[in-house]
């Protein structure tokens, strides 16, 4: 893999945040000394999410993170002809100290798990495959010799027209990859994926470990097969993965998910007294963790 370039990702929360917030399913609250009157040093970006809002026992609370660098580059390949081969790639980085930073935080105040959140961007993708592309065809005889050889094998009529057949390739062959492993074939696969930094206790597997960093690269699609949460932009769209949130299997096909009901397997919820207050509660419980507290009125 040839890296080509570094870039600070912009700060995604605000955006996700402003989506979650509208679907009646979520309790989203960023955690600080403000709104949760406590004194805790709070680490950036950590967030409630689906969960008990002050309760006791909270069942799903979730430090989330988008500290991360994105790095673009490509791939150099000698095909078994002797053919320059390139495939565009993106990948992201995060800090390995700072991830058990906020892990630490997480266990010391008994909540569930930490997320990584990445933003897939078709438009994104193609432009800067495009720009990398272009920029190495001038200084690199390999990346020139492979982009001339795309060209002459689908009869295209120039350079420019070579390079956008490649960053289309490249971006399908990876999206239809995750969308094989997320099971989410009806939707983009663009927009924001949370994925858990751990599964039972481990490092979830397709995340890549070295000294320094924890590494999500998108050609290890398994990865996408434990996300929590993925938030389609291009659909308007939330996608709970049942497979990891609710052992049971939805009783209703098709169900209309109103506030009485549970968007994970189709229950009517029930209400449940606890010393905090009312919730709203699946009775599928254990096999099935959704809650939420009603939404305050104000």
């Amino acid at each position: 893999m040839e890296v080509i370039t570094i870039n600070k990702k912009e700060n995604i929360l605000d955006n996700l945040f402003n989506i979650l917030s509208k679907d009646l399913h979520f309790n989203v609250s960023k955690l600080s000394k403000e709104n949760f009157n406590q004194n805790w040093k709070v680490p950036e970006g950590f967030i409630s999410i689906i969960g008990l809002e002050n309760a006791k026992k909270p069942v799903f609370y979730f430090g989330l993170t988008d500290n991360y660098k994105e790095y673009s580059g490509f791939k150099k390949i000698k095909s078994v002809k002797g053919q320059n081969l390139i495939f565009f790639r993106i990948f992201y980085l995060f800090n390995r100290k700072d991830l058990l930073e906020k892990e630490k935080y997480v266990v010391a105040n008994a909540f569930n798990g930490l997320l990584l959140a990445i933003k897939i961007d078709k438009d994104y993708f193609i432009n800067r495959a495009i720009e990398v592309l272009t920029e190495h065809y001038e200084k690199d005889d390999f990346v020139k010799k492979a982009i001339e050889h795309v060209m002459e094998e689908n009869m295209l009529e120039d350079i420019e027209e070579a390079i956008k057949y490649i960053a289309n390739r490249d971006y399908n062959w990876l999206i239809g990859r995750i969308k094989y492993y997320a099971k989410t074939f009806q939707y983009s696969g663009e927009g924001y994926y949370l994925i858990p930094l751990k599964t039972n206790l481990e490092i979830t597997p397709g995340l890549i470990v070295d000294k320094d960093n924890v590494i999500i690269d998108l050609e290890n699609c398994q990865l996408f097969q434990h996300y929590l949460i993925y938030v389609d932009t291009k659909n308007n769209k939330i996608i709970y993965n049942k497979e990891r949130l609710c052992t049971k299997k939805p009783a209703l096909i098709d169900i209309k998910i109103d506030e009485n009901t549970c968007p994970w397997c189709g229950a009517k919820l029930r209400i449940v007294k606890s010393k905090k207050g009312e919730f709203l509660g699946c009775p599928n419980y254990p096999k099935c963790l959704y809650r939420r507290f009603p939404k305050k009125v104000n």
